[in-house]
């Protein structure tokens, strides 16, 4: 399985620091590290320190009876993690998933590490309060309480900021939160990574 890094040895990521190589804000005051990643052609991003860790694209344990953006569990070493698909649950379009681009973003949200499916991941990005607008009237089909803004990138692009703790319901959490404690942590050769 590749990191992200192995998979796009020319960003220069590195998740431990949250930087890349070149930092273009250096000697300016960075209000957050964000992974920035693509669904539905629109950049989003997401605090670094919230990711835990990125993977590419494995297969995933479906469970019935779940909503559709829940698309089961995996096993990531030794630790059963839900997974969403983060296109499902923003209501946008459902597309396949590509080999080699698809990543996995392993996140905390609350007491529950879940996986996270986005098309792909961008790069690790720092803004500086100028660049981040948080008082926006958004019309989009994304739910407002789960975008705390937008960043202004240097090359004109717009990131929109998830809050990622907001993204799932407390209902959901705890849906997610049985269906993970009731499977065992051992699981067969497929199941596992």
């Amino acid at each position: 399985m590749d990191s992200v890094a192995e998979r796009y040895p020319d960003k220069g990521f590195d998740l431990s620091t949250g930087s890349k190589e070149a930092d273009h804000h250096s000697g300016t005051r960075l209000k957050q590290k964000n992974l920035i990643f693509s669904l539905a052609e629109e950049q989003y991003g997401i605090p670094l320190s919230s990711v835990k860790e990125v993977i590419g694209m494995v297969k995933v344990t479906p469970i019935p009876h779940m909503p559709c953006f829940f698309k089961g569990l995996i096993n990531l070493r030794g630790k059963i993690i839900s997974v969403i698909d983060l296109r499902l649950k923003l209501g946008l379009e459902e597309k396949a998933y590509e080999p080699k681009k698809t990543a996995i973003i392993i996140s905390d949200v609350n007491s529950l590490t879940v996986g996270t499916i986005v098309d792909d991941v961008n790069e690790v990005v720092g803004f500086t309060d100028e660049q981040i607008e948080t008082k926006l009237e958004i019309s989009s089909s994304i739910k407002r309480e789960y975008i705390h803004g937008v960043a202004k990138a240097d090359d004109n692009r717009l990131v929109l900021l998830l809050d990622i703790l907001n993204v799932l319901e407390p209902e959901e959490l705890d849906l997610i939160s049985k269906q993970v404690s009731a499977q065992p942590t051992t699981g067969s050769a497929d199941f596992d990574i």
